[in-house]
Formats: structure tokens, C-alpha cells, sequence
């Protein structure tokens, strides 16, 4: 993949940091814990809360090390709008701990294992059937590793009304962005990255530049941090940006052909 070099499991673990909220943080909106299984029987948990009539949901997959709870902001956001969201603790983190009746522990993932957790996107996408909320009103967001696990689960067969993709990487923990990129078709993507998070900001530039003629994708910069770190109420540029994005989204026109593709696309390609 070009020059860039990819992203090695230990530079994703210095975002492993955030374990939840900060103090004081104000509590999620009215959801509902729920649970729902993978194909490969994962046991996941989720924090569910439906749209109103017209809303899309917004699928939230958190970074490496972390959980559900790195979502709060957006979860607020997005509900005062009426959109819905299923924020899911990935197997292996937070309370979805359990996997074939095995306990599960992110730390010893493999590259390989790793891949395998667009699987739980899948499977949150499939409990939203369930729910009467069909594939083409979600909105697959994801955080660092995340932002790739969402990107994979759309170039592997869910149908999402649009991507959010907070940091992606070129690579992260072996999930590479640019080949499922390829793959992805004519979906609605919105990557945002911050100038202080030098990876994430190059990876999001050459995916947003490169694949801007096949792809209606859109770039926006975040105020500072990495993934959902780079939501704040206090710096709420980004988030206005999600939120008119997604309206436009929600009441969605046709899309554009595609009318070429940049030189510069050629840096990200094999």
C-alpha cells in the first residue's frame, strides 16, 4: 500500500485509553440494554434507542480498547434530531465478553481476529431488521479501528444509507482501508480526521481525495483528538457538520456519476 507505512497493533493501543466518560459527563438519552448474537455465536451488548418516524439509526463501533460509552455526545446529538443509534461494545470489549460460551480478551487478538469483528456489525445490523429498521435508514459510524470494521462491514454485503468515519487508518491492527474501499460501490461516505493526529489526518486525506471520483465522500476536519474523542459540545464545529450531513442523508437526492479519477488516487493503490 503505497509508502505509507501501516499502523501497528501498539500505535492503536495509545487510544486505548478511554474507558467510559469523563466525570461529570451527562448521561446517555432514554435506551434500551440489548442483546444479539453474531453467526459465529458472540454474545454482544448494545445501548439501543429507536428513531422517530423519518430518522435514520446511527450504527456506532468504538476504537481499539475502548467501549460503547466513548459515545455519549453523539448519542445526545443525534436523538435531539430524531435519529436513533446502536452503540455496541465490539466482542472482546466492554460487556461483550462472551463468544461460543469463551471468554474473549481484545489484548490477545490477532490480525486475523481482528478482521473478524465487522462480523459484529453485521449482526447489529441484522437485529435491527428485527426492530423493523431496514439497512438503507443506518448509518455505519465508527471510531479509529472502528471507522475500518464499518468501512469492512459495507464492502462485505450491509447496505448502509451512508458511512461516518471518524480517524480511519490506511491500516489498523491489519484492517486496511484501501482495498475495502474498492469494494464499497456508490455509498455515501463522510471521513473527519484531526490535523493533531498526524496518521489519521494523512490516511483520511489520500481515502477522501483518492476515492472522491468513485465515491460521494466528504472530508471534515476535527477541532483536535482521535475518533469520537474529537466530539465535544465545547468545540461543536464537527458535530454540526454530522448532523447537517445527515440530513442530507436522511432525505437523500440522487447521487452524481462518477466523472473520472485524480492522479493522486494512484498513491493509495496497490
Amino acid at each position: 500500500m503505497s509508502n505509507f507505512p501501516a499502523v501497528l497493533l501498539a500505535f492503536c493501543s495509545g487510544f486505548a485509553a478511554y474507558g467510559g466518560p469523563p466525570a461529570g459527563e451527562k448521561p446517555r438519552p432514554t435506551a434500551s440494554i440489548v442483546h444479539f448474537k453474531t453467526a459465529g455465536g458472540c454474545l454482544l451488548e448494545a445501548a439501543y434507542r429507536a428513531p422517530s418516524s423519518g430518522g435514520l439509526v446511527f450504527v456506532n463501533t468504538h476504537g481499539l480498547g475502548s467501549n460503547r460509552e466513548e459515545w455519549r455526545v453523539l448519542e445526545r446529538k443525534v436523538s435531539a434530531k430524531g435519529h436513533g443509534y446502536l452503540s455496541l461494545d465490539l466482542r472482546g470489549h466492554g460487556k461483550s465478553a462472551e463468544c461460543a460460551g469463551k471468554k474473549l480478551d481484545y489484548h490477545a487478538f490477532s490480525s486475523a481476529q481482528w478482521g473478524e469483528l465487522s462480523a459484529d456489525i453485521a449482526a447489529a445490523a441484522g437485529f435491527l431488521k428485527t426492530r423493523k429498521i431496514p439497512e438503507n435508514r443506518l448509518i455505519l459510524c465508527g471510531a479509529s479501528i472502528g471507522a475500518n470494521l464499518s468501512l469492512k462491514a459495507a464492502a462485505e454485503g450491509v447496505k448502509p444509507a451512508a458511512l461516518l468515519l471518524l480517524s480511519p487508518g490506511l491500516s489498523y491492527a491489519g484492517v486496511e482501508a484501501d482495498p475495502l474501499f474498492k469494494r464499497l460501490g456508490r455509498v455515501p461516505v463522510l471521513i473527519a480526521a484531526s490535523r493533531n493526529d498526524p496518521y489519521a489526518w494523512k490516511s483520511a486525506e489520500l481515502l477522501a481525495d483518492g476515492y472522491k471520483y468513485a465515491v460521494p465522500v466528504g472530508f471534515a476536519a476535527g477541532a483536535g483528538g482521535h475518533g469520537a474523542g474529537m466530539l465535544s459540545e465545547d468545540r461543536p464545529e464537527l458535530l454540526k457538520r454530522i448532523l447537517d450531513w445527515a440530513e442530507l442523508i436522511a432525505a437523500p437526492k440522487p447521487l452524481p456519476e462518477p466523472s473520472g479519477e485524480p492522479e493522486n488516487a494512484k498513491q493509495i493503490r496497490h
